[in-house]
């Protein structure tokens, strides 16, 4: 399983998040989720075993999965998801049935051929608005003067916030299409439950973008709680939400 993708996308005074995943090779599906304020809009899942049997791997599977988290990116800044009077609108290929990501391997949410690993591309493009194909939204994107680039936050290996049990991982922020790394990023963590908010990590991000994430995580009361990763630096900020288990 790869590490996934997080985003933030400011687009018409809202905030929304993109969230792409390996769901790994019991489910081997490349997920992505659009949020704002915390409710999922829709969604787009690409199938790739048949890509990773036709002399695919890490590298063919990585590229599937920036591929597909610009494709969301560029449909939120094209507005695909901006219904009349400022409502919500919910592109034909991106709806979902009650979607949960913990849920979406047996919900219903359309699926994609995988693209080829190589720089071809195939015809199959799915349309978003008009006469426009993804890739050529991309393509749009790509060209548009102005647009500045958003923060993708990767950890390794894959976080698991579980209460009262230490966190050991590496968190890594890279610009979303330079692939860049962000160095001198503040890194906060902080633990929210009904009863307050607990900080519980500060780090900077190194020259590479790394920074390693080292603490005990506190004992929750029962009920819902969450961490929040949030990273802040002069090229943006950007925000992350993980759900608190109880230790069993």
């Amino acid at each position: 399983m790869i590490t996934g993708y997080n985003t933030d996308v400011k687009h018409r005074d809202r905030v929304f998040h993109i969230q792409t995943e390996d769901r790994g090779e019991l489910h081997p599906y490349i997920e992505s989720f659009v949020y704002v304020g915390g409710e999922i809009l829709g969604g787009k899942r690409t199938r790739y075993a048949e890509a990773l049997r036709n002399d695919g791997d890490d590298r063919a599977l990585r590229e599937i999965m920036e591929q597909q988290h610009r494709t969301v990116i560029a449909a939120v800044r094209e507005g695909s998801f901006d219904g009349p009077d400022g409502s919500f609108r919910i592109p034909e290929e991106m709806a979902l049935s009650g979607v949960r990501p913990a849920e979406s391997s047996a919900a219903e949410l359309r699926e994609s051929p995988a693209p080829r690993p190589s720089s071809a591309r195939t015809s199959d493009s799915i349309r978003v608005s008009g006469d426009r194909t993804l890739d050529q939204v991309i393509l749009a994107y790509l060209a548009s003067e102005g647009s500045p680039e958003q923060i993708d936050l990767t950890f390794s290996p894959a976080p698991e916030f579980v209460s009262g049990r230490r966190i050991d991982v590496r968190l890594r922020a890279e610009l979303t299409m330079s692939r860049r790394p962000v160095a001198g990023a503040s890194v906060q963590i902080r633990i929210l439950s009904s009863a307050k908010a607990i900080p519980v990590f500060a780090g900077r991000t190194g020259p590479d973008g790394g920074c390693a994430v080292n603490f005990l995580m506190p004992t929750v009361p029962p009920g819902a709680a969450a961490a929040v990763v949030r990273l802040a630096s002069p090229a943006g900020s950007t925000e992350i939400q993980y759900p608190v288990r109880r230790s069993a």
